[in-house]
């Protein structure tokens, strides 16, 4: 088997880092990795269930062997380590730190997405 280097990236929060052993496909181990680490999956990892880490959700990020992706609505999508430093930098900056981590990376993220569509 394979090893693999994980990191889940809860923005300007917490990383969690381990290694998963698998020879799977990139997007079999980030779907196999938001199981783990979702409440009610019932395929959560010992390392979820004994931690008070929030599920991971949209805008949360995974970095496996060096490589990183954005979880999204519906799968993920491949980003650069600038993304992923550019990212912690706006979340920890927001005003919505004083609710949470997670409210200022909702944020941070709606504004993106605002600016893009006004590019458009």
């Amino acid at each position: 088997m394979k090893k693999n280097l994980v990191h889940v990236i809860y923005p300007a929060d917490k990383v969690v880092s381990f290694v998963h052993y698998s020879d799977d496909t990139v997007e079999n181990i980030l779907e196999s990795i938001f199981g783990m680490f979702n409440h009610g999956s019932n395929s959560e990892s010992e390392l979820f269930l004994k931690s008070n880490y929030r599920s991971l959700s949209v805008n949360d990020i995974v970095g496996i062997n060096d490589k990183y992706y954005l979880c999204e609505s519906f799968g993920w999508k491949e980003v650069t380590a600038e993304f992923v430093n550019d990212l912690e930098e706006e979340v920890e900056n927001n005003s919505n730190m004083v609710h949470s981590p997670w409210h200022a990376l909702q944020d941070v993220m709606w504004n993106r997405r605002d600016s893009l569509m006004e590019t458009v």
